[in-house]
């Protein structure tokens, strides 16, 4: 069925899941990437609580929450 619609969707629910920026069911099923705004969002929350970390003076783990960031941006 992926080579008939090639991605695209195949169903009201993928064209629903689409429309929201989501993955079809098949990419789905094949371990499709979380939307990049979700990515971002995930980020931008990691870097949040890395600053607040740091303001507490809780070096290790304000460099883990940046490691976490940096995981995400990718």
């Amino acid at each position: 069925m992926s080579q008939a619609t090639q991605g695209g969707a195949a169903s009201p629910q993928d064209v629903q899941s689409q429309t929201r920026g989501g993955p079809t069911a098949v990419q789905q099923a094949e371990g499709a990437r979380r939307p990049a705004s979700d990515q971002l969002a995930s980020a931008e929350a990691a870097l949040e609580q890395a600053r607040s970390y740091d303001r507490a003076g809780q070096e290790a783990q304000c460099m883990d929450a940046i490691a976490r960031a940096k995981q995400l941006a990718r």
